[in-house]
């Protein structure tokens, strides 16, 4: 992650061609200064590039030249951010390995980009509560179930975020373990993110990495999705 969020824009922009020239100077003149913007910067263009081969790929399945086949992912200036890149990589490596990769790796890729998408903004619940009652209340009414909302230990509650798993409309609740950003995910039933749930809330550890290195740890029903394994099994025992 960039130092500041102005930079994530900017390095950003200059991934996709979007940067004007003043940018691209001030960005070159910063990145020797900052380790962080330099990483931010180096993760850009391999996210870049593995849209570039998957966007290759893909039109190449269909018959159709990749040059043709339109805009690329991150054109539009408005989704110039670190998430959207994370989220167009995650849905092309479903795409390209729905095949041939096990079920369960494409469903950590999801809650992964999931995770960051929403911790990557300023504001990253659709509800924002330290209240568990109302947070209760705000899920009954926008997604017409009821779902628990506990007080991790060490952890305050931000609120809740409304999403998509295996393409069927969730919840996820979002808090912060010290600095640490923590999501829980509730499995929809019948889909391919609960039978992956049941899959690893029954293996020894019950826990996975990510692709890029968020800890997936599985109880029945719920995700937790966090920087280290031990923030995500403490809010899984926190039912």
């Amino acid at each position: 992650m960039a130092c500041h969020e102005t930079w994530l824009e900017i390095l950003s922009a200059w991934q996709d061609g979007e940067a004007t020239p003043q940018e691209v100077g001030l960005a070159t003149a910063h990145l020797p200064k900052c380790a962080a913007c330099r990483t931010a910067r180096a993760r850009f263009q391999l996210i870049g590039d593995a849209l570039r081969a998957a966007h290759g790929l893909a039109g190449s399945q269909q018959g159709v030249p990749a040059r043709a086949r339109g805009p690329t992912l991150l054109q539009p200036r408005g989704r110039r951010v670190l998430a959207a890149a994370l989220v167009a990589v995650a849905a092309i490596m479903v795409w390209i390995h729905t095949s041939s990769r096990n079920a369960g790796r494409i469903v950590v890729d999801e809650l992964e980009a999931r995770h960051l998408t929403a911790f990557s903004r300023v504001a990253p619940c659709d509800f924002e509560s330290p209240d568990p009652a109302a947070v209760r209340a705000w899920i009954a009414d926008h997604l017409g179930q009821e779902v628990e909302v506990p007080m991790v230990p060490g952890a305050r509650l931000l609120g809740a975020r409304r999403c998509t798993l295996s393409s069927t409309p969730t919840i996820s609740l979002m808090y912060r373990r010290g600095a640490e950003p923590l999501s829980l995910f509730v499995s929809p039933p019948g889909t391919r993110t609960a039978a992956e749930n049941v899959r690893l809330s029954r293996a020894a550890l019950g826990c996975t990495v990510g692709r890029l290195g968020a800890a997936v740890c599985a109880r029945p029903g719920l995700f937790a999705v966090a920087d280290t394994a031990g923030s995500a099994r403490a809010a899984l025992e926190a039912f």
